[in-house]
């Protein structure tokens, strides 16, 4: 199939793919805030519940403001949290809000949640909120999340509200995914080893400082692709990054500063100097590099004049390389807190009968229901009962990964009469473009208007509509309607004539991800592959004749060592990883980084049309990252022919049976007898074939 390769194996699944993990163990939601009881109902059954590694006690809070104050504080409103394996997850960050109201100050005294010796918590989608200084601008130590000792902290879409010191934190490994952090003075302030990966940095006080690192583990705080802001203008340029309150460890790598602190970047030392400031990469809001010129290099020590030191503040990549998320966090037991946050996909929903139904899926723990956009139940079986749920009512569902933090919502799904009459809809592979519709899902309502828009990718256009249902509409308009009163089936066509260069973001993603972090590649991004799981993407292409093909394949492999890859041209692999015969293994040699981007050439056979090239990791191995594929004819297939017909009606003779498919193989039309009317087609490249007796015969048609 392919020349030039390393070696060829006759079947994907030879080749060691990775299979999925174990399946998550199903299991409902153990305590849901307002159904089950209050939040002072749910911690205390999270503390006797005897929950560990294996067997994580979950509490959902759905949207709303929840006051725990005299519910669950002691004095002065603090409350202590003292589960472990517990995770507390939230219906939204802006919506769901977990809030005291303080009667004193004092760091060690008033937090929101306090988790004294904890460990493996888990937050997301949720806010704390500390009322008894948030917004008043004086600088009261007033906590909203406090977490005395205890390892593997993960917080994913956490927002923290206070003034001073608004998260606290003293001893082991942390994660942040996303999420917010407000504050006035030292808002983020104590020891560990912390990670924060994309985290939004809000200044709420002329004059105040986002860290304050006093004691920490090996590495400190490290901030990651954060995001600084302020909440007033005026605050712009008046604050500082940080300030050492004892032998502090604090890095800024590839900050986004919307609001700049002043100049010198650190402020003055409080008790003894800094260990490790560093800045590397720090851009402005409009992705310009920040003037570090005058960044501060000699500390004092503060009340420790001992301590004084001189450090390099501002870092090269060689200085920020080695302050990955794995260094900083993998412990002695290589902790990977990114496969706890990874999110389940959403389900796709629809009503059959009384029931909403989907998909079943091995990576959820169980699937939240939400009613008009409230909770409604959790389920660990892939349907929901519409008894006692009003016609109309607007149904979406969520699905739950191992921890229970929810991922996006399904669809959505007015319900309707239970008995009514529905039809299936069936759609065709849209190589080079996507097909949008008004239906949520592959079946329609008796007498609903079904819309069909077909969008081509970038560089493709449409070519038109075929199927069962083509002659029921105008196949050449790409936007059409029916109305449904019988089973519906259209396969849209696209084409990308006179372009020889096609973007890999455009195709089918399976456990990879398009980004655009790494500079230097064409279209709108790059595709990453995944270590572990199967990790796959179907590029799609167009010939516009059949033949033999070189393929220059655009990559960079900034890892070091080469990289390998199956491949499998089209025809080979048309259906994914179940639909291959045959792949063979590419080897991607290693470029200078991940911005430097190089080819590989390869050559393929293709037929005519549009049609799908597959690439995949191999045994759980990373792959290198594909920016796009270009096509040069190398030698046309002469077996091919392709013609136009003269007119829309021709009779082919001798014949007992004649069928038209698209390209790729789908059955567009049999015909009545040996007569040939391609007037209702859609203009286009077709495979006629034609039968006569025990002979069959094959061309290649074109429809004008």
């Amino acid at each position: 199939m392919l020349n030039g390769v390393t070696s060829k194996i006759c079947l994907l699944a030879a080749l060691g793919f990775a299979v999925s993990a174990s399946a998550v163990e199903k299991k409902k939601i153990d305590f849901v805030v307002g159904v089950d009881g209050d939040f002072k109902a749910a911690v205390t059954a999270a503390g006797k519940s005897g929950a560990s590694v294996n067997n994580r006690f979950v509490i959902f809070v759905p949207d709303g403001e929840y006051d725990i104050t005299k519910l669950t504080g002691d004095s002065h409103g603090k409350s202590t949290v003292s589960a472990s394996y517990l995770s507390i997850i939230g219906q939204s960050l802006e919506k769901t809000i977990i809030a005291n109201v303080t009667d004193t100050e004092g760091i060690s005294l008033t937090a929101t949640i306090y988790f004294p010796k904890n460990n493996e918590i888990y937050m997301q989608d949720i806010t704390l909120q500390n009322k008894g200084s948030y917004n008043s601008g004086n600088a009261a130590r007033q906590v909203a999340l406090q977490q005395n000792e205890g390892d593997k902290f993960v917080y994913k879409n956490v927002r923290l509200l206070s003034g001073q010191d608004t998260y606290y934190t003293k001893k082991g490994r942390t994660y942040w995914e996303g999420g917010e952090i407000d504050g006035t003075v030292d808002f983020i302030c104590g020891g560990g080893d912390v990670f924060f990966e994309g985290t939004k940095l809000v200044m709420t006080r002329n004059g105040g400082y986002i860290t304050a690192s006093q004691n920490p583990g090996d590495w400190g705080y490290v901030f990651n692709n954060a995001t600084i802001t302020v909440s007033n203008n005026s605050f712009n340029g008046t604050f500082y990054l940080g300030r050492s309150w004892g032998h502090a460890k604090t890095v800024f790598l590839n900050t986004k500063m919307i609001a700049q602190p002043k100049g010198e970047g650190w402020g003055p030392d409080m008790n003894s100097a800094p260990q490790v400031f560093g800045e590397y990469n720090s851009k402005d809001g409009n992705g310009n590099a920040v003037n570090t010129s005058q960044r501060k290099t000699y500390f004092n020590g503060g009340k420790d004049a001992s301590t004084a030191t001189t450090l390099k503040t501002v870092w090269n990549a060689s200085d920020a390389a080695k302050y990955t998320l794995q260094n900083v966090l993998k412990g002695s037991d290589n902790w990977d807190p990114t496969k706890l946050t990874a999110q389940v996909s959403a389900p796709k929903i629809a009503q059959e009968g009384a029931e909403i139904v989907w998909a079943d899926n091995d990576d959820a723990r169980c699937w939240v229901v939400f009613v008009n956009g409230k909770y409604k139940a959790n389920v660990i079986a892939p349907s929901f009962s519409l008894e006692g749920i009003a016609v109309g009512s607007k149904i979406t569902v969520r699905a739950a990964n191992s921890m229970g933090g929810l991922g996006a919502y399904s669809n959505e799904v007015a319900t309707v009469d239970a008995n009514a009459t529905y039809y299936k809809v069936t759609l065709g592979d849209a190589i080079g473009g996507n097909v949008k519709t008004n239906l949520s899902s592959d079946k329609v309502l008796e007498g609903k208007t079904a819309i069909f828009a077909a969008e081509p990718n970038e560089g493709w256009t449409f070519a038109g509509w075929s199927g069962k249902s083509a002659s029921l509409v105008d196949a050449s308009k790409a936007t059409v309607e029916i109305v449904a009163d019988r089973d519906i089936e259209l396969i849209p066509s696209f084409t990308a004539k006179g372009t020889t260069v096609f973007q890999v973001e455009d195709g089918n993603i399976t456990n990879a991800a398009a980004e655009s972090n790494n500079a230097g590649f064409n279209g709108s991004a790059f595709v990453n592959f995944a270590a572990g799981d199967l990790s796959m993407m179907q590029v799609p292409v167009y010939a516009d004749v059949a033949g033999e093909y070189e393929v220059m394949v655009r990559y960079a492999n900034g890892s070091g060592k080469a990289r390998m890859l199956a491949a499998a041209a089209p025809g080979v692999c048309t259906t994914g990883i179940d639909g291959c015969k045959s792949a063979e293994t590419l080897t991607f040699e290693a470029t200078e980084s991940w911005t430097t981007w190089d080819t590989l050439s390869i050559t393929a056979k293709l037929p005519a049309g549009a049609s799908y090239f597959t690439f995949a990791t191999i045994a759980g191995n990373d792959g290198p990252n594909l920016d796009q594929l270009e096509l040069k004819l190398v030698k046309a297939d002469e077996t091919t022919s392709v013609r136009g017909l003269a007119t829309p009606s021709q009779t082919l003779t001798p014949t007992t049976r004649v069928r038209l498919f698209t390209l790729t193989g789908q059955l567009v039309r049999e015909f009545v007898g040996s007569t040939v009317n391609t007037e209702k087609l859609a203009p286009g490249v077709y495979l006629l074939q034609t039968q006569n007796g025990a002979a069959f015969r094959q061309q290649i048609i074109r429809v004008k």
